[in-house]
């Protein structure tokens, strides 16, 4: 959560690469379903939380229907430690 990450962003339709600049993504590229229809995945840089909130709701302003968020990387840590503190 706080340190930086690298997530899959799936999006419903096909976008072009040339918004990978727009979206601060790694690669755009294109699956799709059983039933045929295409489905955008963005890899991101690694980002952390703040940054995959910004990216999202760049999609949100977009009107484009998110379909799933998957962290594809891990931090070494779970977080900053507490231990300590009263």
């Amino acid at each position: 959560m706080y340190d930086p990450v690298v997530f899959a962003v799936r999006i419903q339709g096909e976008i072009g690469e040339d918004w990978a600049e727009y979206f601060g993504a790694r690669t755009i590229s294109t699956e799709w379903t059983a039933t045929g229809f295409p489905v955008t995945v963005l890899t991101t840089e690694p980002v952390d939380q703040a940054g995959l909130v910004g990216l999202i709701n760049h999609v949100n302003m977009l009107g484009l229907p998110l379909v799933s968020v998957q962290c594809l990387s891990a931090p070494a840590e779970n977080g900053p430690s507490i231990e300590g503190e009263a």
